[in-house]
């Protein structure tokens, strides 16, 4: 019953967060406006759901900087998550499908979020292509490699599609470790769980054309989730 409960208050939050966007997007060039609303849009779902985060690594950020962040992906709640932990003026990349959805998915479009074809390389290329000309314009970009939520709440394999959007943007990459999330929020159970969440911000790394630079993330990602 109280998942429920949770459930509506954070659906009813969605809504007004995705018609504000909707209103300010005309306005909002820079993205500013938008990325405020996400942080109050992560901090009320955070706070509906009773999840606290612990960030570490914050220090390492530059809050002005634009990066792409390289992130493991175990639960639903890893967006509001990242959208609070991260200072950066942040965009994530998502299923395009998700635009179809009436208010919500009008709302992430506008809001700048980048949809990604998964089923098609060529449109899901341009996508990535479009991500790094926001970065290039001052926004940071969430990226889950994986590609889908971690079956085990264990980092998964990497796909090699981030490598397109950092060679095309040319800036520093953050693994992050997320742990926690996937007890919030049980991928084969519809329970919203209390609890304590920590996002792990690794040191900013170089990108660099490597075969072995993905494994060396995913390393870093699956070494601070331990």
């Amino acid at each position: 019953m109280i998942t429920y409960i949770k459930a509506f208050f954070i659906s009813i939050h969605c809504v007004i967060i995705a018609i504000l966007t909707i209103l300010v997007s005309p306005f909002d060039r820079k993205g500013k406006v938008t990325h405020y609303l996400s942080k109050i849009f992560g901090g009320v779902i955070l706070f509906i759901a009773g999840v606290k985060v612990i960030a570490e690594g914050k220090e390492l950020l530059d809050k002005n900087e634009n990066y792409i962040f390289i992130s493991n992906h175990a639960s639903y709640f890893d967006i509001p998550i990242l959208m609070k932990a991260i200072p950066n003026n942040v965009r994530f990349i998502y299923k395009d499908t998700l635009t179809k959805i009436p208010v919500l998915g009008w709302g992430m479009y506008l809001g700048g979020y980048i949809p990604i074809n998964r089923d098609n390389v060529r449109e899901a290329m341009k996508s990535l292509k479009t991500a790094a000309k926001k970065i290039e314009k001052g926004i940071s970009v969430v990226i889950f490699p994986e590609g889908t939520r971690s079956e085990d709440g264990k980092p998964g394999e990497f796909k090699r599609g981030m490598f397109v959007l950092a060679d095309e943007a040319k800036v520093s990459l953050v693994p992050v470790t997320i742990t926690g999330s996937d007890k919030i929020l049980p991928r084969n159970k519809f329970e919203i769980k209390s609890g304590t969440v920590k996002v792990v911000f690794n040191q900013p790394m170089d990108y660099r054309k490597d075969k072995n630079f993905l494994e060396e993330i995913r390393n870093i990602i699956v070494k601070n989730s331990l």
